[in-house]
């Protein structure tokens, strides 16, 4: 595992428990902030064919410039920033993707970027990201940010997402989930069922949270018109909760899995008073993932954690994960987005 911070290599320590440095580092940071976490691995193979029509090689979706000045990825750090602070973005790539970071200007990249030796799973880099931050706030709340969504209007969701974030922190309990309003019965979406508990109060300008009964990953056609018929939201993977919450997760239902980032916790604690080389480091990092259990966070966390899961709905907030190239175009169309699409001459990348 290689760490960029603010587009620098930053060297890591020696392995080991050590109480003394890990007590000076929660005594020098601030507890209790506020943490988003980046995901920007994934390799988007729906979507390969159709980038290799439009720019004639290939590179995940993330990376891409659809619309506007910026690429997906770097929309999503705009939301973070408004959420966290550039400080405390952690973004999780994989190795072989870093020479789309180093496309950009360093000046660019916020908080810490943590490239995986390899792909594990959505829950790898969940835990990856967990725990370098507990490692510096051990209070922290997250907020879990896929890096390849398109969400509109943006204002909006960010004022939502502030609002689960809220929760999160004074909620050590429950882990709350954004859930999308379905538009149509997608079998390619997670779907999240949820109980609309019923209320005589007047309504609030807090968005209420929904116990969730079950989650649905990618079900059939005659099941996903079941769950859009009762009302059932899109899972949009869009999570906040307190750090420990998560880490006691892990602990609880996968031990191996933890036991791996338990060490990876440890490493970062280390890291910062000695002088192990780099190379040595990345190593010991290479050797944990190797024989690390892949998990996917949604199927092997969430679906396991029903009863601690609370729902948000992102009422009037269009959001689609990008995943097919007609949707794409939809969205385009559908906003009257600035895209190269519509443009001869402009650039996706």
């Amino acid at each position: 595992m290689t760490v960029v911070k603010n587009g620098t290599s930053a060297q890591f320590g020696t392995l080991g428990s050590n109480i003394t440095a890990a007590n000076e580092i929660r005594q020098a940071e601030s507890r209790g902030k506020h943490w988003a976490i980046v995901l920007a691995g994934g390799r988007g193979e729906r979507m390969r064919e159709a980038i290799n029509d439009w720019l004639g090689s290939y590179r995940p979706k993330q990376f891409c410039r659809f619309f506007g000045e910026h690429s997906m990825l770097e929309y999503t750090w705009e939301r973070a920033r408004q959420l966290v602070g550039s400080a405390n973005i952690v973004t999780v790539s994989v190795a072989d993707q870093a020479m789309y970071f180093d496309e950009l200007n360093s000046n660019t990249i916020p908080g810490t970027v943590l490239y995986q030796p390899e792909h594990n799973g959505t829950a790898a880099a969940v835990y990856l990201a967990l725990a370098h931050i507990l490692a510096l706030d051990p209070d922290a709340s997250v907020i879990i940010m896929p890096s390849d969504h398109f969400i509109f209007p943006e204002e909006r969701f960010v004022v939502l997402a502030a609002q689960a974030l809220a929760y999160a922190a004074t909620d050590p309990e429950h882990l709350i989930l954004l859930g999308a309003e379905a538009r149509w019965p997608n079998p390619d979406f997670g779907w999240i069922e949820s109980v609309v508990e019923l209320s005589g109060s007047e309504p609030t300008e807090v968005t209420p949270l929904q116990p969730v009964m079950a989650f649905f990953e990618k079900p059939d056609n005659h099941q996903a018109r079941r769950l859009f018929s009762n009302n059932a939201l899109w899972s949009t993977m869009i999570i906040a909760a307190k750090g420990e919450l998560l880490w006691q997760l892990a602990r609880a239902l996968h031990p191996k899995f933890f036991h791996c980032f338990l060490y990876l916790h440890r490493l970062t604690l280390e890291v910062r008073f000695s002088c192990m080389q780099k190379e040595a480091v990345d190593k010991a990092i290479s050797d944990t993932f190797k024989y690390m259990p892949e998990l996917d966070f949604s199927k092997d966390v969430l679906q396991n954690a029903t009863q601690q899961c609370r729902v948000m709905p992102m009422t009037d907030i269009d959001w689609d994960d990008w995943g097919r190239p007609e949707r794409i175009l939809q969205s385009i169309e559908r906003y009257g987005l600035d895209s190269w699409l519509n443009e001869a001459g402009r650039r996706m990348c």
